[in-house]
């Protein structure tokens, strides 16, 4: 039997900042072109951002949410 972990769509775009040099930018955020963005929670990506103590992801947590929040129900 094997397990595997899957990232909640807020953590896997974290982790892709956190591993991509100069993601924390909105041209690179944007540039993204996220589907399913009502599926992201702004509120939690920020909470997961801010635990991690990492200011690129705070950042890019916030450009993201208001993002979200400004393209509401259209791919980013």
């Amino acid at each position: 039997r094997q397990f595997a972990f899957v990232a909640s769509p807020e953590k896997a775009l974290l982790d892709l900042v956190h591993l991509t040099p100069g993601a924390d930018s909105p041209d690179y955020l944007r540039e993204l072109r996220l589907q399913n963005a009502d599926a992201m929670n702004p509120r939690m990506l920020q909470e997961l951002a801010e635990r991690s103590g990492r200011p690129k992801l705070v950042r890019a947590a916030r450009i993201a949410g208001r993002l979200l929040s400004s393209e509401e129900g259209e791919s980013l």
